[in-house]
C-alpha cells in the first residue's frame, strides 16, 4: 500500500538537511511536531540499532501535544501501538516491556518507563526538559526537543548535546549510511520551537547577522527563510505555510486578537519581535516597509552620516504629497565599507546610481560633518566635498544641513508620532534598504531615553564600532529639518 503525505517546503528543508544541529522556527499551526512524527520514524526505519530522544519543556506539553502530534503521524502511515489483544500487529510499544517478537537484544533496561521500543529493535526515550539531569545517563543516536522557547540553554547545549555519542549512524558524501568512520558520525539534534522570548536560540543560531534577509522572506506566504549557518541548518517560517491543514479563519483569529508585535511571532515565526527595548518602538515590518521606487520627475533628497566602521552611508528620499499627508519615501540607501568608505566614494556611488536625475536634490547630515577637518588640504568638512562633487544636481537652497543636531530624544519621540500617524507624515521604506530596516528593528533604547548604540568588535580586524544605529541617524537629521513644522510642534 502507498501511502501519500504532504508536506510544506520549510518541512521538507528540514527533512533533507544533513546538518548536525538544525532549527525549525515556525508559528503556531506550522506542523512542527508533525515534523518531528516524519523525521523520527525516518531514521527509526534506517536504523534499527538507534536510540532517539523526544523531549519538550513539561510533561503535559510532551504528552498532549508533541507526542499526540508525533504518534498521530505515525499511525497515518500504518505504524501503530502494540496490544496483544486489540492490535497484535501494531509496530511499537510506550512504557512498556515489548513482545517476544520484537527485537530487544540491543536492549538492557530494568524498566521501560519513558521508553518507545520499535519491533526492529530501535528505542526512543521521551522525557520533559523541566527536568533535564534525568538525562544525563543515556546515550543518544539523535534528538528532538519540541518548543524548545522555554528550555535552559544550559540543558539543551550540556545535557542534551552531550548524550549525542551513540554509534551507528553515520554521514558519508552527503548520505546517512549505517556504516561509516569515527569522523563520519552522525547524532543531529532537531530544535522545533515558535519564536522564543529570550535571546539564547537566535544567538546560538547567529540569526542577528542574517536578520535582514529573515525579515525580507517571512513576511511572504510563499517564501521562507533557509540556510546553512556554520554546523547549523535554520529556517524559519510563517504559519501560511501550512494554511492547508489549519486554514485562513485560524490565522487571521491569532492576528486580529493579538497585538502586531505578538502576531509576528505567533504567525509569522520573528524570532526578534519579543525582546522588547526598541528605540523605534512603533515601527512595523509590516506598515512601513514595501516597494517603492525612484521617481526622475521628483526632487531627491540624501541624507548622511559620516563613519568609517562599518560602513560610510546615507539614506537617499522622496516625497509625495497625498491630500493633506507627506509620503516620505526612502528608496535606497549607501554603506560602503573600507577600504571604499569615504565622503567622496559616498557621493561617487550616488552618482553612478543616478547618473541622469535632474529634477533637483538637496542634501542633509550630521551636524558634526561642518566641523573642521583634516580630509585634505582642499576641503574644510564634509560638506564641502558633497557640494563640490555633486555640484551637477544641486541649486542654491540644496544645502539644507543644520547648524546642530537636535535634541536625541526630541528626534526618537517625532519618528515615533510619524510611524503611529499622529502626524500628517508617514514613513516608508523600500525593501531592499537592509541596513535602514535593521536599524529600525534593532537599535535598543538605553536607560536614559537615548539611542544605545552596542559596541561590537570585529573578529578579523578587532576595529570596534557601533552595529546599528547609522543609517537611522541620517533619517533622523532628514526629517526634522524638511519637515521642521511638525518637528517644532
Amino acid at each position: 500500500m502507498t501511502i501519500t503525505q504532504t508536506i510544506s517546503e520549510p518541512q521538507r528543508a528540514i527533512l533533507k538537511s544533513t546538518a548536525a544541529i538544525n532549527l525549525f522556527m515556525a508559528g503556531v499551526g506550522s506542523g512542527k511536531s508533525h515534523l518531528n512524527g516524519i523525521k523520527s520514524y525516518q531514521l527509526v526505519k534506517m536504523f534499527p540499532d538507534s536510540a532517539g530522544f523526544i523531549g519538550a519543556n513539561f510533561y503535559d506539553q510532551l504528552n498532549t501535544s508533541t507526542l499526540f502530534r508525533v504518534r498521530e503521524y505515525w499511525k497515518s502511515i500504518g505504524v501503530t501501538e502494540y496490544d496483544k489483544d486489540a492490535n497484535p500487529f501494531g509496530l511499537y510499544t510506550i512504557g512498556k516491556r515489548p513482545p517476544n517478537h520484537f527485537r530487544t537484544d540491543t536492549h538492557n533496561f530494568k524498566s521501560y518507563d519513558n521508553i518507545i521500543s520499535f519491533i526492529n529493535g530501535a528505542v526512543i526515550f521521551v522525557g520533559s526538559m523541566d527536568n533535564a539531569k534525568a538525562h544525563e545517563g543515556k546515550e543518544l543516536s539523535y534528538a528532538f526537543l519540541d518548543e524548545t522557547k522555554d528550555t535552559e540553554e544550559s540543558d539543551v547545549k550540556e545535557i542534551i548535546i552531550g548524550r549525542l555519542r551513540k554509534k551507528g549512524i553515520y554521514l558519508v558524501d552527503g548520505k546517512l549510511s549505517t556504516t561509516g568512520t569515527i569522523n563520519q558520525q552522525f547524532n543531529p539534534l532537531y530544535i522545533t520551537t515558535s519564536p522564543a522570548k529570550t535571546e539564547w536560540i537566535a544567538k546560538w543560531f547567529d540569526l542577528e547577522n542574517h536578520a535582514d534577509e529573515i525579515n525580507a522572506k517571512i513576511y511572504s506566504r510563499t517564501e521562507f527563510f533557509a540556510k546553512q549557518i556554520g554546523n547549523k541548518f535554520a529556517v524559519i517560517s510563517s504559519t501560511y505555510h501550512n494554511i492547508r491543514n489549519v486554514g485562513e479563519n485560524y490565522i487571521q483569529n491569532i492576528l486580529d486578537n493579538n497585538t502586531e508585535e505578538r502576531g509576528r511571532a505567533l504567525v509569522y515565526g520573528n524570532p526578534f519581535s519579543t525582546l522588547g527595548g526598541e528605540y523605534y518602538s512603533s515601527f512595523t515590518r509590516m506598515r512601513h516597509v514595501g516597494q517603492v521606487k525612484y521617481d526622475p520627475e521628483k526632487p531627491m533628497h540624501i541624507s548622511f552620516d559620516q563613519n568609517t566602521v562599518p560602513y560610510n552611508s546615507a539614506s537617499i528620499w522622496q516625497f509625495e504629497q497625498k491630500g493633506t499627508i507627506w509620503i516620505c519615501n526612502c528608496i535606497d540607501e549607501i554603506a560602503l565599507e573600507n577600504p571604499r568608505n569615504s565622503t567622496e566614494e559616498v557621493c561617487e556611488e550616488f552618482m553612478e546610481r543616478y547618473p541622469a536625475h535632474n529634477a533637483g536634490l538637496y542634501f542633509y547630515g550630521d551636524a558634526s560633518g561642518r566641523a573642521r577637518s583634516t580630509l585634505s588640504k582642499d576641503f574644510k568638512h564634509h560638506y564641502q566635498i558633497v557640494e563640490y562633487r555633486l555640484r551637477k544636481y544641486l541649486a542654491a537652497g540644496s544645502n539644507r544641513t543644520a547648524i546642530r543636531n537636535p535634541p536625541v530624544i526630541r528626534r526618537r519621540d517625532f519618528i515615533n508620532k510619524i510611524f503611529e500617524e499622529k502626524l500628517p507624515l508617514r514613513i516608508v521604506f523600500d525593501e531592499h534598504c537592509k541596513y535602514m530596516i535593521a536599524d529600525m528593528l534593532y537599535c535598543r533604547q538605553a536607560p536614559d531615553g537615548t539611542k544605545d548604540k552596542k559596541i561590537v568588535e570585529d573578529k578579523i580586524t578587532k576595529e570596534r564600532y557601533q552595529k546599528y544605529g547609522h543609517l537611522s541617524d541620517s533619517m533622523e537629521y532628514l526629517l526634522t529639518v524638511a519637515f521642521s513644522v511638525y518637528f517644532n510642534i
